[in-house]
């Protein structure tokens, strides 16, 4: 009896081909007798003419498009698959749909538009918003076409002789100018930047590569930067550079925002800017001059540094490219910058710096619509460390610092996003330094950051020995110091290893005094076995309370070597290794340098007293309940001596203590107390007199 399969039966062995010879046969058969077959595609090969039921490309495998492609059902692209058709192709029939991340190059002239003419005459098509789509052709200009997607995650121009937009576009992720121009003829091209979702869309800017400079866009960009509410939701400073040129400051106005400028602030003395009433209006954006430092009068580093923000005269005054501006305005909105795209080599004009400890800051931008990575550009005569200002409060903030690999805070590092202007310095009084950029300074991929955009999380581990101090208060506010050891590293200042100190205006800071100076990143030489360095620390808190110093690395120091805090105010002495975390209260003010320091010894340095040899305190459970016995263990403690332990509550008053004897093998109790909820400093003196502490929690 002779075999007639069923449609069914053909519809399955045509998921199952791989090689083109076999589905050559199959569709002959089909093609006369059955209904058409579904084709999924796992090898890279060409589709052959015909009419299909669906197609599926799946993922990172390439297909072309062989001739006229029908499809009955859906003709579908899967994440990271491709699919080509060349100019003498088309697909037609129902569906065409491309999932996210999934690839299209075109090489026909016409663009995607209707159902009879173009690549693709599907009924319904669905790129979604994040397809990655190319035009390429060698022998004529391209459109992009009236049905095509408003928003894709990739553009790339392939073709010298140009691809015109036939609608407006928004480009999440890169524009890739890989050979030629891409024409906007008067439509709306963006560069989105937007709040992540749950698909994790990014908020970082889109940005434009130009494999080589004779691809252009010609037109304008809307060049977009979203503001991220993660460390202050509300009304704050934040630094802004454009990316294009052709604009002017009335650019940072939005929907929720109005830019305004007010020449008067310039020429009112310093000191009555900020009494009601003598500028009206008050301006929310500024530049920076370095000349205005001191102009206003003495003060603190702060106050005087300042001095330097000066208004805008006019809403149409132009935006300088390489300048960078300090907007007033509230987190989750969307700055747009509307002109031609930067392109190309640019150097600053000559910085100067005055003879004034204050002097010699300037506010730049980066230049280009992608983030550029500052170890790229080429310095004269500046500090090699830059600073980005972390909005905190409505006036409040904290000068993230980068340099020669190390950094403080969230968005420390050597990359500035598109749109955004940072800190940096001249380093010597008298001379002037200069920066140049050219592409090589680029970042070519886009680098997806959905939580935090334009800033990032902790930096890399280095090879070299580091301390990362941390000061924290009750409101949750943080402020860091980084100290570090390298060949090259001295203990002056040095403007290739420190970073300065810059007070934002924040409630807390943290530093370390080097000569005439405050630094948050501090290099010093490289460690040896006879190291014994004492590093004085500044903590500046504005109010009476409670806070912590805590050591949130201790990274790669020899065996044995010992990072202690010394508090000269409670003479307490704690091993950070040990114990890393050390909660201390302050009755007011204190900017000096004077309470706390780091010392730094080696293994080998002699002398070390009890406290420093004998082992880490254990007290468990921790955290505790309140009516729990605790128990202490102290170990390198002599039997039948003994060691008093105290429990401090977070303003110093003792509200436990106890005399507990030492067996063999050191200190072995089980207590019984009764705290209330929070938390507490457990402090153990030893038969030495020498003492340490470790953190309690009593939940």
């Amino acid at each position: 009896m002779k075999y007639t399969p069923t449609p069914s039966c053909i519809r399955l062995w045509a998921r199952q081909l791989v090689m083109p010879a076999a589905l050559s046969g199959l569709l002959l058969v089909s093609a006369s007798a059955f209904a058409q077959p579904d084709l999924i595609i796992a090898i890279d090969m060409t589709i052959p003419t015909g009419t299909y039921h669906n197609i599926e490309i799946r993922p990172g495998v390439n297909a072309t498009v062989g001739g006229e492609v029908t499809v009955t059902g859906t003709f579908q692209v899967d994440s990271a698959g491709t699919v080509a058709i060349p100019g003498v192709a088309h697909i037609d029939g129902n569906t065409f749909r491309m999932l996210a991340d999934a690839r299209l190059n075109i090489e026909s002239a016409g663009g995607v538009d209707g159902t009879t003419a173009g690549p693709i005459r599907t009924v319904t098509k669905d790129f979604g918003i994040k397809a990655r789509i190319t035009f390429s052709s060698a022998t004529v200009p391209q459109i992009t076409g009236l049905g095509f997607p408003d928003e894709l995650s990739e553009l790339v121009i392939n073709n010298a002789l140009g691809v015109t937009l036939s609608r407006p576009l928004g480009v999440r992720e890169r524009l890739h100018l890989r050979n030629g121009s891409l024409i906007t003829a008067g439509f709306k091209l963006t560069l989105i930047s937007r709040t992540p979702d749950i698909t994790n869309v990014t908020a970082a800017s889109a940005l434009i590569f130009n494999q080589n400079l004779t691809g252009n866009i010609i037109g304008n960009v809307t060049a977009q930067r979203w503001i991220n509410p993660r460390y202050n939701a509300g009304v704050g400073y934040r630094h802004f550079s454009s990316s294009v040129h052709g604009n002017t400051v009335s650019d940072f106005s939005t929907a929720g925002f109005a830019a305004v400028v007010n020449a008067r602030y310039n020429t009112v003395p310093y000191n009555r800017r900020f009494i009601a009433g003598q500028v009206t209006p008050y301006p929310n954006v500024f530049f920076y001059d370095e000349a205005q430092v001191g102009t206003g009068g003495s003060g603190t580093y702060d106050q005087v540094f300042t001095q330097g923000y000066q208004s805008p005269n006019l809403l149409e005054t132009p935006l300088n490219v390489l300048s960078g501006y300090s907007i007033r305005i509230s987190a989750a909105q969307t700055v747009d910058f509307v002109g031609s795209p930067n392109n190309g080599p640019y150097t600053t004009g000559p910085l100067t710096r005055r003879a004034r400890n204050e002097s010699g800051w300037h506010l730049f931008g980066n230049p280009y619509p992608s983030k550029m990575d500052w170890t790229l550009v080429s310095l004269v005569g500046m500090d090699n460390s830059i600073y980005k200002y972390r909005s905190t409060g409505s006036t409040a903030g904290i000068y993230d610092a980068y340099v020669n690999g190390v950094s403080t805070g969230p968005s420390g590092n050597e990359f500035i996003a598109a749109n955004q202007a940072v800190f940096t310095h001249v380093t010597a009084a008298g001379v002037s330094g200069s920066i140049s950029f050219d592409n090589s300074c680029r970042i070519i991929e886009f680098r997806d950051d959905p939580t935090a955009p334009f800033f990032r999380g902790a930096s890399a581990a280095t090879p070299r020995p580091l301390t990362r101090l941390m000061l924290d208060n009750a409101a949750g506010l943080h402020d860091e110091a980084v100290i570090y050891f390298e060949n090259g590293g001295t203990t002056g200042f040095d403007s290739n290893f420190d970073a300065l100190y810059l007070n934002g205006g924040n409630a807390i800071g943290l530093s370390v005094p080097v000569g005439g100076e405050k630094v948050s990143i501090n290099g010093l030489p490289a460690l040896t076995a006879q190291t014994d360095y004492t590093v004085p620390l500044v903590v500046n808190v504005t109010s009476a309370g409670v806070y912590t110093l805590d050591a949130r690395e201790i990274l790669h120091f020899p065996a044995g070597f010992q990072v202690l805090l010394q508090d000269a105010l409670t003479n307490q002495i704690q091993n950070l290794g040990m114990n890393p975390v050390y909660p201390f209260s302050t009755v007011g003010q204190n900017a000096d340098s004077s309470r706390f320091s780091l010392r730094f010894r080696a293994a080998d340095v002699t002398g070390l007293t009890e406290s420093l040899t004998a082992g880490a305190i254990e007290v468990y459970p921790n955290p505790a309940n309140p009516r729990e016995l605790l128990t202490i263990n102290v170990a390198g403690v002599e039997a039948g001596k003994k060691v008093s332990a105290v429990i401090y509550n977070l303003i110093g008053q003792p509200v436990w203590s106890a005399t507990l004897p030492a067996v063999l093998g050191g200190v072995r109790a089980t207590v019984s107390m009764t705290l209330p909820q929070g938390v507490y400093n457990l402090q153990v003196i030893l038969p030495t007199g020498a003492k340490q502490s470790r953190r309690m929690i009593v939940q």
